[in-house]
């Protein structure tokens, strides 16, 4: 849950600052506009980033506060007497059923105006061929790799290995990658002509 409230928080602070979402099509998610009503009230000239943040800071605190409540009302309902009582009942950690709907309310609007928005998705593809023709340059040529990881194969034509499946290597390598160092690493590779341009 801790991560579900922060990453639609972040979510909605990188497509307000990227311009992919704005302020005004937020006033449709209760969730957020509640608390730039109230942000507003409390602070009236309160414009742009300043308003988003402040707006962003309320909403992360009442949810937090929903679950530390809803869950302790959840836990003297349940009244476990034990750790395995716990492990056996439906999950205790919860929202109130208004913030569970709120909640629901902004990542269908998420899902609809940030994730599936046209310059998003046209990332996501790019990103999702990087990932590919680094795996094949990578499985077609291992040596391009890290000592360290390449010390990890099964041994195939590859003396010094520890064991594991090629496959699995360059996944793990790629996995550990920041965008940043990926996409450098593809300019690289493909400078190399290892995959086609």
């Amino acid at each position: 849950m801790a991560d579900e409230i922060a990453y639609n928080a972040h979510d909605i602070d990188d497509g307000v600052r990227s311009g992919l979402l704005s302020l005004e099509q937020l006033e449709d998610v209760e969730l957020f506009s509640q608390y730039r009503r109230e942000t507003l009230r409390a602070h009236p000239d309160l414009q742009g980033r300043r308003l988003l943040f402040e707006t962003i800071r309320r909403m992360l605190s009442a949810q937090v506060y929903n679950v530390m409540d809803a869950t302790g009302l959840a836990l003297q309902k349940a009244a476990p007497a034990n750790v395995e009582a716990v492990r056996q009942h439906a999950a205790l950690v919860c929202f109130s059923d208004e913030m569970a709907a709120q909640s629901a309310s902004l990542k269908r609007f998420l899902l609809q105006n940030l994730y599936r928005h046209p310059q998003v998705v046209q990332t996501t593809q790019a990103a999702k061929q990087v990932m590919r023709d680094l795996f094949e340059a990578y499985m077609a040529d291992p040596a391009q790799m890290p000592q360290a990881h390449i010390d990890r194969f099964d041994g195939i034509d590859m003396p010094h290995a520890a064991g594991a499946k090629p496959e699995r290597v360059v996944a793990d390598y790629i996995a550990g990658m920041t965008d940043r160092f990926a996409t450098k690493e593809h300019e690289r590779l493909k400078g190399r002509a290892a995959f086609p341009v």
